[in-house]
């Protein structure tokens, strides 16, 4: 991976970590900035349909307080082959 490649991850990972610091206070508003977040960082990435499932799998973990499980959706489904 190159440098750049490794410090955007790094930099999309802290404003991950930003934003799952507020989901107790509205998971709703949570699972949609995670979601911008990775559409504005990755456009074309993951199709409407999977938007709308990716969503709804992380407004559960965000209503759950499951902070290590919002995130490890957010890197599955943003960061995967990045992470190679």
């Amino acid at each position: 991976m190159l440098l750049e490649s490794k410090m955007k991850q790094v930099a999309i990972m802290a404003a991950v970590d930003v934003r799952l610091k507020k989901m107790k206070y509205s998971p709703e508003r949570c699972s949609r900035n995670l979601l911008e977040l990775g559409l504005t960082a990755f456009p074309g990435k993951i199709s409407k349909q999977e938007q709308a499932v990716f969503l709804e799998h992380l407004l559960k973990y965000c209503k759950d307080g499951d902070i290590p499980g919002a995130k490890g959706l957010f890197i599955y489904t943003f960061l995967k082959e990045q992470a190679n």
